[in-house]
């Protein structure tokens, strides 16, 4: 939404800063393909959670990702030795932007499918982010 010029979101943003990792959705798998070496051998890339809000997230990838392609993500739990995962969603990429401090891009993308588990998963993690604990967080 865009009043003169201004951007006005509808959902509050939170700025954050974990480690997550994404790959192209298998619907789009045909479409989008990596080049060899710069995935793992099941598709997933190391990516970077920027922000997170009830409609979508932002990551920083240094692998491009084209608007528009559903792409899979993956955010794991704190703590080296924990294998959970807090947020697994899939997101259409909405923007693609190149960051100007290193060869990354910055990648903005809305949730494809509201679910009851993403639900679930999105209100612990807002729970987190606003700071009011719960026995969970």
């Amino acid at each position: 939404m865009s009043k003169g010029g201004l951007i006005i979101r509808k959902n509050e943003r939170y700025e954050i800063s974990l480690p997550a990792r994404a790959r192209v959705a298998f619907s789009h798998a045909e479409l989008v393909k990596f080049s060899k070496g710069a995935s793992s051998k099941d598709g997933w890339v190391d990516v970077h959670l920027i922000d997170f809000s009830t409609a979508g997230i932002g990551i920083v990838s240094t692998t491009f990702f084209p608007r528009g392609t559903l792409i899979e993500i993956e955010v794991p739990e704190a703590g080296e030795e924990s294998t959970d995962v807090m947020i697994r969603c899939e997101m259409r990429v909405m923007r693609v932007q190149m960051t100007d401090r290193r060869p990354a891009y910055l990648i903005g993308g809305a949730f494809t499918e509201m679910t009851e588990r993403l639900e679930e998963q999105i209100t612990k993690m807002l729970t987190r982010l606003d700071g009011t604990g719960g026995e969970d967080a």
